[in-house]
C-alpha cells in the first residue's frame, strides 16, 4: 500500500510543471464545409457561409479553415510547428501555403492513403508573424470505420515536436505507476486463482489487468503514430475495458460483503451497464463516462447497504468512494492543459479504490489466517477425540471382558474377535490424522466396528449400502459415530438383530448421507446433545464451514439421520 501512496504523490508533483512549461497558441474560430475546391485554401476567401466550429458525422472530402491570431508580445518560437489531431488524411495550407501533409487526401477509398491520428508540421519562421492567420486543412476520411467520429480536427501551435515529448515524458511516468497495477494483478493472481472459493480475490486481479490495459490503450496514442482508421477500433477497445472495469468494481464489494440477491443485482446491474453503453454512443467520451459514474454510484449504493447491515470497513469504503468521486468531478481541472491530457482525475480515483480494496484483502487475509490457525488447534483437538472415542475406559474394559469370555468359551471364535478389534484400531491409527478420507474407508470401519459389537452382544448387526459413490470423502469417523449411536439408542428386533442402512443421494445443490436404523428406538432417543453429535458438527465445520446441516428424527421403523452437505 506505501508503494501506491508514494506513486499517486509522484504523479501530483511531477505532472504540475508540465503545465507551466507548455507555450501554445489554439485557434480562436473553426468553419467547416464539405466538398473539395483547392480554392478554399486562399486566406482571402470568404469562409461566412461555412459551419462554425462545427464537426459532423460524415465520410468523404470536407475542408475546415481555422482563424488563428498571433500577438505581438506572444510567445516566440525557434521552430514553429502544428500539432494536428486529425480524423483523415490531410493537407495543411497556411496563408494559401502548403506547408504539410498526413497520408494522401483522395475522392474515393481507393484513391485516398491513411494518414495519420496525431502528426506534427513544420511551419517555416517567416509565415508566423504577429497578427490573424488563415490554416486551412483538406481533408477525406473515405476509410473511417465509423461515421460518428466523422470530421473531427483540430490543431494547435507551439515549438515543433515539444508536445510529442512532454506527452511522452507524461506517458513514461504514468505508465510507471500502471506498472504497480500490472504487478499486483500478477500477484492476487497467483495469490487466489489456484484456491477455490475465492472469487473476491480473483475480481480483484483482474480488475488491476483491466486497468492497467486501460492505461495503455488511452496512451498508446502517445506511443505510436497510427493511422486515423485505427482510432475508432482503440475508442471501441477503450469502452470495453472501461464496462468492465465499471461492472467488476461493484460487484467486488458486493461479493466481499456477502451482501444477499448477488446474482440478481449482478445481472440488472450488467443490463444498465448495457444500456447505458449504447444509449450515449459506443466509442464516444459520453459512453465511457456515463459507464463510470454508474459504477461509483452503485459502489456507493452498496456500500451503503453494508454500512445498514453492520458489515466490517463499510465506512472505510464509503469514504473512499466519497473521495474518488471528488476527484472524478474536478476532471475538468486538468494537470496538463492540451486536448490530449489523459482524465489524470479518474486515474487518482480508481488508485484510490484500489488501495482501498487492497486493505480488505489484507485484512480478510489476516482473518483467514486467524481461522487457519484456529483450525489447526481444532484438527488436533479432533484427532484427539478420535483416537479417545476407540481406546474410552468403559468401551475397553466391555471389550476386554468380552474377550476373555470368548477364550474360555470358543477360543476359535476369540480370535476372530481379536482379528476384528486390531483391524479396527488400525484403521483408526490410520486416519486420525486425516481432514477428509474415502467414503469406502469410512464404511470399513463401520462394519468392522459392527462386528466387534456382534461379538461383545451376541447378536446381529448388519449394515446395508446404496447409491454410495466411491469417489466422495467425508471426515472420519462421522458415520462411524452414527452407527455406535444407533447401536446404543435403539433395540433389536424379536430375532435379536439389528439392521443399519446407508444411503448417499445426490440433490440440486448437495449431497447427502443418510443413515436409517431398524428397531425400536428408546425412550431419551434424540434428546440432548451428546459427545457424539458434537464430535459429528466440530468436523464438519471444520471441512465444509457452515454448507451443512444434520437432521434426525423417528421414522415408522426405526430412527434416522440426514448429514447433508451443500455444494456451491
Amino acid at each position: 500500500m506505501g508503494i501506491y501512496l508514494f506513486s499517486l504523490f509522484t504523479l501530483l508533483v511531477l505532472s504540475s510543471p508540465v503545465a507551466a512549461q507548455k507555450k501554445q497558441i489554439y485557434p480562436t474560430e473553426r468553419y467547416l464545409q464539405f466538398g473539395d475546391s483547392i480554392a478554399w485554401a486562399n486566406p482571402d476567401y470568404d469562409h461566412q457561409g461555412w459551419a462554425l466550429w462545427a464537426t459532423a458525422q460524415y465520410a468523404g472530402n470536407f475542408w475546415q479553415r481555422f482563424v488563428i491570431t498571433i500577438d505581438s508580445g506572444g510567445f516566440k518560437f525557434d521552430h514553429p510547428g502544428l500539432h494536428v489531431i486529425s480524423h483523415g488524411s490531410y493537407e495543411v495550407y497556411w496563408d494559401g501555403i502548403k506547408i504539410g501533409e498526413s497520408g494522401q487526401v483522395g475522392s474515393s477509398k481507393e484513391e485516398e492513403i491513411p494518414g495519420r491520428f496525431t502528426s506534427n508540421v513544420l511551419v517555416p519562421n517567416e509565415l508566423v508573424t504577429p497578427g490573424k492567420h488563415i490554416v486551412a486543412f483538406r481533408l477525406s476520411n473515405h476509410h473511417s470505420p465509423n461515421k460518428r467520429v466523422g470530421t473531427w480536427n483540430n490543431f494547435f501551435l507551439e515549438e515543433f515536436q515539444a508536445e510529442r515529448q512532454r506527452l511522452l515524458l507524461l506517458t513514461a511516468k504514468i505508465f510507471v505507476l500502471a506498472g504497480i497495477f500490472l504487478m499486483a494483478g500478477l500477484y492476487y493472481f497467483f495469490l487466489y486463482f489456484f484456491r477455490k472459493n475465492a472469487l473476491v480475490g480473483k475480481v480483484f486481479s483482474v480488475l488491476c489487468f483491466l486497468f492497467f490495459a486501460l492505461v495503455v490503450m488511452e496512451y498508446y496514442k502517445f506511443l505510436v503514430l497510427y493511422l486515423y482508421p485505427f482510432h475508432f477500433t482503440r475508442l471501441m477497445v477503450i469502452l470495453g475495458l472501461t464496462f468492465s472495469i465499471s461492472y467488476l468494481t461493484p460487484l467486488f464489494f458486493l461479493l466481499y460483503y456477502k451482501l444477499p440477491y448477488q446474482k440478481w443485482i449482478a445481472s440488472i446491474y450488467f443490463i444498465v451497464l448495457i444500456f447505458l453503453a449504447i444509449y450515449n454512443s459506443p466509442g464516444t467520451d459520453d459512453a465511457n463516462q456515463s459507464l463510470t459514474e454508474c459504477m461509483l454510484y452503485s459502489s456507493f449504493a452498496i456500500a451503503a447497504w453494508a454500512i445498514w447491515l453492520g458489515r466490517k470497513e463499510s465506512k472505510l469504503i464509503f469514504f473512499a468512494l466519497l473521495l474518488a468521486k471528488l476527484l472524478v468531478d474536478f476532471n475538468h481541472i486538468p494537470f496538463s492543459i492540451n486536448m490530449f491530457s489523459y482524465d489524470i482525475n479518474l486515474f487518482l480515483g480508481f488508485s484510490i479504490l484500489v488501495i482501498a480494496m487492497m486493505y480488505l484483502l489484507a485484512r480478510r487475509t489476516i482473518e483467514d489466517r486467524s481461522a487457519y490457525e484456529a483450525s489447526l488447534t481444532l484438527s488436533s483437538r479432533l484427532q484427539n477425540e478420535l483416537l479417545k472415542k476407540n481406546i474410552q475406559p468403559h468401551f475397553l474394559m466391555n471389550t476386554l471382558t468380552s474377550l476373555m469370555e470368548w477364550i474360555e468359551e470358543a477360543p476359535q471364535k476369540s480370535i476372530e474377535f481379536i482379528e476384528a478389534l486390531a483391524e479396527e484400531f488400525h484403521i483408526f491409527s490410520r486416519i486420525a490424522d486425516q481432514k477428509l478420507i474415502p467414503v469406502e474407508e469410512e464404511i470399513k470401519l463401520c462394519k468392522q466396528h459392527l462386528e466387534i459389537m456382534r461379538f461383545r452382544k451376541e447378536m446381529g448387526y448388519a449394515l446395508r449400502t446404496e447409491g454410495i459413490d466411491p469417489t466422495e470423502r467425508i471426515p472420519p469417523a462421522i458415520l462411524h459415530t452414527l452407527v455406535e449411536n444407533a447401536i446404543t439408542h435403539s433395540a433389536p428386533n424379536q430375532e435379536e438383530d439389528l439392521m443399519i442402512e446407508l444411503k448417499f443421494v445426490r440433490e440440486k445443490d448437495s449431497k447427502a448421507y443418510i443413515l436409517t436404523t431398524f428397531g425400536p428406538i428408546h425412550q431419551n432417543n434424540g434428546k440432548g446433545s451428546g459427545t457424539g453429535l458434537k464430535y459429528i458438527k466440530s468436523r464438519l465445520k471444520e471441512s465444509y464451514g457452515d454448507q451443512w446441516m444434520v437432521e434426525s428424527g423417528p421414522t415408522t421403523n426405526g430412527w434416522e439421520t440426514k448429514i447433508s452437505i451443500l455444494e456451491n
